[in-house]
């Protein structure tokens, strides 16, 4: 029953199905179908009308998807994503939503526990408010500092970059993510210092949620100079070379979680959505990223990774809006409180 409603309140209050639209949802071997087949039934009581895709588990995110499944998306209204080994990205992808779709979700790897505490059991509305002040304040700071305990401190120019609600609904955007992020991309050379992730890591497969010891990056002009830290750094080190791609080590974006929900699990996308985190994410810059360059990517890498640390504080323009992973301006303190949490 409660996949159920967070089945609906995906379909009919962030995804704004309409009634004949053509709506297609694909997953990978690896993804919890039960979350599929949920989703298709409340899009088929909205009206529309749903068609499953079901493809082999890629070895990488952002792998080029099966043919068949390139073309349905050619063919969609709207597109909703539950696989695994994510297609945010691709060129399918891209050129569907932007020749086609009128709106793209990417619920990667959302399993029936996660969109139940994700989706259907928070207050989305002021989600979404809160995720809105925080892309209006940190879009008018012209730099950010990140500090965290574990050993984070680093410093970017923001720049006049489009600081983006990525979790929004489908009135405000196309692009859309589980809700509980907003982020954006620095002046790529302007970015520097140490990023310490203590809270999950994806890809590779073999970190995720066991990092043990705090995996290190050390970056000048927005590029990762050096990887230190436990075992875990060492699987990320030897991932990342791999692929003999200089444009793994750019740093693609920053985002703040902020999804009461969300918790620390093997899945990234939900992780990058817990309360009070920020996280990091280097390789590809995806359109998604860069708005502002007009639905092209900033740049293609091999792939993309992102790291997430906890308990951060966020300092704009010198001024404390985060400390320790609680919001303590008093506009996003406000929504906190009217969101019911207790930081």
């Amino acid at each position: 029953m409660e996949l159920a409603k967070a089945a609906s309140t995906l379909v009919n209050e962030v995804l704004l199905i309409r009634k004949g639209e053509d709506v297609l949802i694909w997953g990978d071997t690896a993804c919890d179908e039960a979350v599929v087949k949920a989703t298709a039934s409340a899009v088929l009581v909205a009206g529309a009308t749903p068609t499953i895709v079901m493809f082999q588990t890629k070895a990488n995110p952002m792998e080029e998807p099966p043919k068949p499944l390139a073309a349905a998306m050619m063919n969609a209204d709207v597109t909703i994503e539950y696989a695994m080994q994510y297609l945010l990205y691709t060129k399918a992808q891209v050129e569907a939503l932007n020749k086609r779709n009128r709106a793209y979700i990417c619920l990667t790897g959302c399993d029936t526990e996660g969109m139940v505490r994700a989706i259907g059991m928070v207050n989305y509305k002021k989600m979404i408010q809160l995720g809105d002040e925080l892309a209006e304040m940190t879009g008018k700071a012209d730099e950010i500092r990140i500090t965290s305990p574990a050993g984070t401190d680093f410093t970017g120019k923001i720049g006049g970059r489009p600081v983006e609600n990525y979790g929004s609904t489908a009135d405000k955007r196309k692009y859309i993510m589980l809700g509980g992020q907003t982020g954006w991309a620095c002046v790529e050379e302007t970015q520097k210092g140490t990023l310490a992730f203590d809270g999950n890591m994806w890809p590779p497969d073999e970190i995720k949620a066991n990092i043990r010891t705090p995996i290190k990056l050390q970056v000048a002009k927005g590029i990762i100079k050096e990887i230190s830290g436990g075992v875990e750094a060492n699987i990320l080190k030897r991932w990342m070379a791999s692929f003999n791609d200089s444009n793994m080590y750019r740093i693609a974006h920053i985002c703040y979680g902020y999804n009461p929900g969300s918790r620390i699990t093997g899945n990234i996308a939900e992780v990058e959505r817990v309360f009070g985190v920020i996280q990091v994410g280097w390789g590809t810059q995806g359109p998604l990223i860069r708005p502002d360059l007009g639905g092209k990517p900033g740049w293609r890498a091999a792939a993309h990774c992102d790291g997430i640390m906890l308990n951060p504080t966020v300092y704009l323009d010198g001024e404390i809006v985060e400390k320790d992973g609680k919001y303590v301006h008093p506009k996003l303190a406000q929504i906190v409180k009217e969101m019911g949490i207790v930081q």
